[in-house]
């Protein structure tokens, strides 16, 4: 049984995503155990202060497990206003936990019409395209894996206008959206697509072109 550990917010929580991964690694043949320590808005290098409760927490779980795999996803747009701090909480994880791999969950911008996006100067495609520039230097500087959900919400909004991928906030995961990070997740953990998505509360055709555009994203990484 392969153990995974999640660390980091909402965007992880949302639509309990990591049970759909467990759910979808299960009708594939996969039995893993997955344990989440998230928390909405969180930083990574939260978890890492004196006394802080998810730093805790986190200790306590790798004490009673030995992770295959370490899923970190920071808070969403962090990554590209304090890289460094973001490289800090990556690394000092990554030591800590002490996981076979460590897999960086790669997110997406703020859709278009969020404020946050105009704060920042930028507009939805540019901030994905900014954030997975982040995610794979943080990758590359430690060592670790890419699961690139940003990359595949920008694709698949492109191919699927009529497709919601974010909640109304504009900012987190619809279930679509969820099920597309549970999607790149299996591909990045297990090396090839799933072949069975029965789990997955989705249309026949959306499916198909949900899958079609995810193993695309992954042939060009």
């Amino acid at each position: 049984i392969m153990k995974i550990l999640f660390i980091g917010n909402s965007y992880t929580f949302f639509n309990d995503m990591p049970a759909m991964l467990e759910a979808l690694a299960l009708e594939n043949g996969n039995e893993i155990i997955q344990h989440s320590v998230t928390k909405g808005g969180r930083h990574l290098y939260e978890n890492l202060q004196d006394g802080d409760a998810y730093g805790e927490k986190i200790k306590e779980l790798i004490t009673q497990n030995n992770y295959d795999v370490l899923i970190l996803q920071e808070q969403s747009f962090f990554a590209i206003v304090d890289f460094d701090k973001f490289v800090y909480g990556v690394k000092a994880l990554k030591e800590l936990v002490k996981a076979k791999r460590t897999i960086l969950y790669s997110t997406w911008g703020r859709k278009t019409g969020s404020p946050k996006l105009e704060e920042l100067g930028l507009t939805s495609e540019k901030m994905t395209e900014k954030l997975t520039k982040a995610y794979i230097s943080a990758s590359s500087i430690t060592n670790s894996e890419i699961s690139p959900v940003g990359t595949a919400f920008l694709k698949i909004a492109r191919a699927m206008p009529e497709t919601d991928l974010y909640k109304p906030d504009l900012s987190h995961p619809s279930y679509i959206g969820s099920a597309v990070g549970a999607i790149c997740h299996y591909r990045a953990i297990f090396g090839k697509m799933p072949t069975v998505t029965d789990s997955l509360d989705l249309g026949e055709t959306e499916r198909k072109t949900l899958l079609s555009i995810i193993s695309e994203v992954f042939d060009e990484k």
